[in-house]
């Protein structure tokens, strides 16, 4: 099997894992660079921005052929830490080839421990994404999208509303005003120091009621550390998210996340990844 990959369309933090990858690769297939006539693509995200929004050309290439294209980004189990390694997408529309996920030892290793579920809140937490992202296509404006969900919102709950930029997505248009009128503020995402590209929604989460996202990793955040989460059907917290509208889903999360520990993997354990996602091309 033929793999092509891209390294001139990668992030600055990829040399943590990608060189991994690349001998992982190496050690079953052919690996070439900058092919479009290959078996199979790797890109970096589907963040069409910056040095990625080449990776677009090749995910349209491919995808328009029946080709398969794997994705590698970064995780937010363990941010920066952990790595996300998927076929023709990401978040709950890859195939990230988790067939088995019994036991808790991928929990332990990554740290991960759920909280009881919360019944009281100060706000309503509201997480945008990138406009420039495969995971917005058909989407509305960000801007429409804020207005939209503050709307349903406001059918449910008088609570406060805050809305929480993407940290790296705020080209879009709003009615400030109206805004005000329904008692939204606006976040501006808060880097954690000494990190690369970590933030503050794990200290927000703790005043939050429920939070609303599309498929970020906002929702699986927020799952676990008992914040009820509405979302829709491209994320990964979907199978114990809330619908708009609806009651508040506080389901068991046992078997949800152990499933989820098999998603992301540290940078020495990707060529077992790699291994799992070849046996499905």
């Amino acid at each position: 099997m033929q793999v092509s990959h891209y390294p001139q369309n990668l992030p600055n933090n990829a040399n943590i894992v990608y060189p991994q990858l690349i001998e992982a690769i190496k050690s079953t297939d052919t690996l070439v660079e900058g092919s479009m006539d290959s078996d199979v693509a790797l890109i970096w995200s589907v963040l069409w921005s910056g040095k990625m929004s080449e990776n677009k050309k090749v995910w349209d290439h491919y995808r328009n052929q029946g080709k398969p294209v794997i994705v590698i980004e970064v995780g937010g189990l363990v941010r920066n830490k952990t790595w996300k390694l998927g076929i023709n997408g990401v978040n709950r529309d890859a195939d990230f080839a988790v067939d088995t996920y019994e036991g808790s030892d991928r929990l332990v290793k990554l740290g991960l421990i759920k909280q009881p579920w919360k019944h009281t809140g100060e706000y309503v937490l509201v997480c945008g994404q990138h406009g420039d992202s495969q995971q917005w296509s058909n989407m509305p404006t960000m801007g429409e999208y804020y207005k939209q969900t503050v709307e349903k919102i406001r059918t449910i709950t008088d609570k406060p509303i805050i809305i929480r930029n993407h940290p790296r997505f705020n080209s879009f248009t709003y009615d400030k005003e109206w805004f005000q009128s329904q008692n939204c503020t606006w976040n501006v995402p808060k880097k954690l120091q000494q990190t690369y590209d970590s933030f503050d929604l794990e200290t927000m989460l703790e005043h939050t009621y429920f939070t609303v996202s599309h498929s970020s990793n906002a929702g699986i955040n927020s799952i676990i550390a008992g914040v009820p989460a509405v979302v829709s059907e491209h994320s990964l917290a979907y199978d114990v998210g809330s619908e708009m509208l609806q009651p508040l889903a506080k389901p068991g999360r046992s078997n949800w996340l152990r499933r989820m520990s098999y998603t992301e993997w540290f940078a020495d354990e990707i060529q077992e990844q790699w291994k799992r996602i070849r046996g499905k091309l």
